[in-house]
């Protein structure tokens, strides 16, 4: 509850600054993107990820039992 008081006073103040300059935004460039044509290609590598993170998880477990 706090916590939300601390952030409603702060939003609220910095809306009640009437004299702040205005800010141009300023357009980030459009970030260039690899298409993946073959889909089964990125299926494949994203199940081989999860399955080094399921056995790195069982490993940690057996460790710590």
């Amino acid at each position: 509850m706090t916590t939300f008081i601390i952030l409603h006073n702060m939003i609220f103040e910095d809306e009640c600054d009437l004299n702040a300059p205005i800010q141009d935004v300023v357009e980030a460039p459009t970030p260039i993107i690899e298409m993946v044509v073959d889909e089964n290609l990125r299926f494949k590598q994203f199940l081989a990820r999860q399955k080094k993170l399921r056995i790195k998880v069982l490993i940690l477990n057996s460790v710590m039992h």
